[in-house]
């Protein structure tokens, strides 16, 4: 088991090195992506200041302090998620094309494969976006770090999510819609905007089906008032979101290697 975990962390390393490598041979684009996406969540916050107004609070107890935690942990964690693991928005088109073949006969854990084939450039604006917030709204170096701890909860929770959905295409083909907008439509709005504008049945969903109330609102209840029991449950949750899209993975593989493959092809 040891051995195991060396040999993933190696591989997961030496996948992070190629990334980074491959974002610097194309310094322009990858700049001019990480101004773009940095800019693109700028207005946002320009909205919400707008709406709010600096150092004020509406009626629903909502603050500019709230809103700039909202956009700190959700835009580090998908950032780290589409630099890092964008080959994930590819696995479903991987099924039905059959080029999840070149994965499958490579010696390392095939879905950790799948998931660093492919980097977001744009990603970098992301993360970049986090990591300014983050700063700016911390008080202390341990706020930051929490901030961090967060995102990368986030981040495993959103890879988990959309890897779920995107094995769809095992069982019903060709998922592309479904898949773009339960991440952008669902998950990303409900992780973008305040928990208390939501209603009940919106969020029973943010904590089943669409994990943003892991990802964003209960880690922001934590760092406004720590909780150890919410930290255990954002621990478990993103536990649970991680077996369980590993364990649909290695099913979904089943499925694939008995003929699945085949008759999508055909």
């Amino acid at each position: 088991m040891l051995m195991e975990v060396k040999k993933l962390i190696k591989f997961l390393l030496i996948s992070t090195k190629y990334n980074i490598k491959s974002a610097f041979e194309y310094k322009k684009s990858f700049i001019m992506q990480t101004i773009f996406m940095f800019v693109n969540n700028g207005f946002f916050l320009i909205f919400w200041l707008v709406v709010i107004g600096v150092g004020e609070e509406n009626t629903s107890g909502i603050d500019m302090k709230q809103i700039l935690y909202i956009w700190s942990i959700p835009t580090l964690a998908v950032g780290l998620a589409d630099f890092f693991f964008n080959g994930i928005s590819k696995l479903n088109k991987y099924i039905i094309s059959g080029e999840l073949d070149t994965y499958i006969i490579q010696p390392q854990n095939t879905l950790l494969a799948v998931a660093t084939s492919k980097c977001s450039f744009a990603a970098a604006g992301d993360m970049l976006y986090g990591i300014v917030l983050g700063i700016y709204v911390s008080d202390t170096i341990l706020d930051f770090l929490s901030i961090v701890f967060f995102a990368i909860m986030g981040m495993i929770i959103f890879c988990s999510a959309t890897t779920i959905i995107r094995l769809l295409a095992i069982w019903v083909g060709d998922v592309e819609n479904v898949a773009h907008v339960y991440e952008n439509s669902l998950l990303i709005t409900f992780m973008t905007y305040p928990e208390q504008i939501f209603g009940k049945v919106t969020k029973f969903l943010m904590y089943t089906v669409i994990p943003a109330g892991y990802m964003v609102h209960m880690p922001i209840k934590i760092l406004f008032n720590f909780n150890f029991k919410y930290l255990v449950i954002v621990i478990i949750a993103t536990i649970f979101f991680a077996v369980v899209a590993n364990l649909m993975f290695k099913f979904a593989m089943k499925k694939y290697e008995s003929g699945n493959n085949i008759a999508l092809r055909s």
